[in-house]
């Protein structure tokens, strides 16, 4: 057996010497070929799990019909686009076609209101003349009831609101839901003997409009929003009518 090894390792002849670069080399070549099994390994499993997705949403139902999923054919129907009215786009809202009232000659005028308002924190010293006032919940509502079928008219286009709210302090100072600001750092006009903010600016024309009215120093406020065409009032008008409201002492 000695004589055999001795004849073979002649044969083979010297084993070649390893050195250090080999050693490196070899270790270089290992590390790439395990970065590339694991790469082709991630590749592989991102595209399945994409597949996998891919057919999930291609059968699962869009909808329900009386509690039933919609067949699985129907998923992949292209949704027809419907432009709405303060909704999600892909719900179709009737969109209300019908016109505001006319705007009469002459503006209505203001007359004292001797009644507080009933069932809410707050009131006005003065009312639009003839026109009467309706709560819902903690709104007030004035209109002109002598308005002859106002079911003919747009909805909102012939009602004077007022409401209470509360401003919001989230560490910027109190701030009005519909602002992104202070109240102290937004402008301020004059209604009456206050300090308002308002989204219209005086001596306009239009007085379908909203006004902010701050109860002293409190985070409290009263809100006025005039969306009634037959009132035929200016940016004057409404602010003297806003002055007027205030929280009930």
């Amino acid at each position: 057996m000695t004589d055999l090894k001795e004849l073979l390792d002649e044969a083979a002849g010297p084993e070649p010497t390893v050195t250090d670069a080999d050693v490196s080399g070899d270790l270089t070549r290992g590390q790439r070929a395990l970065r590339r099994r694991r790469i082709t390994g991630i590749a592989t499993g991102a595209l399945a799990t994409a597949l996998i997705v891919g057919v999930g949403w291609s059968v699962l139902p869009s909808g329900t019909t009386n509690g039933a999923p919609q067949p699985a054919a129907q998923a992949t129907k292209t949704p027809k686009v419907v432009k709405s009215v303060g909704k999600d786009y892909r719900t179709t809202v009737p969109q209300d076609t019908r016109k505001p009232p006319v705007i009469p000659a002459d503006p209505v005028p203001l007359a004292a209101n001797s009644t507080p308002f009933a069932g809410v924190v707050f009131t006005c010293d003065l009312i639009p003349q003839g026109w009467v006032v309706r709560r819902f919940g903690k709104q007030v509502v004035l209109y002109d009831p002598k308005l002859r079928n106002p079911s003919q008219y747009h909805d909102a286009t012939y009602t004077l609101a007022v409401w209470s709210e509360d401003m919001v302090d989230d560490g910027d100072g109190l701030t009005p839901a519909k602002y992104g600001e202070a109240w102290t750092k937004l402008p301020k006009v004059p209604a009456g003997k206050q300090q308002v903010v308002t989204t219209g600016v005086p001596g306009s024309p239009y007085g379908r409009q909203q006004v902010f009215l701050r109860q002293g120093t409190t985070k409290h406020l009263v809100t006025v929003t005039n969306q009634a065409w037959n009132l035929a009032w200016d940016m004057n008008a409404l602010l003297r009518f806003a002055g007027s409201c205030h929280y009930k002492k």
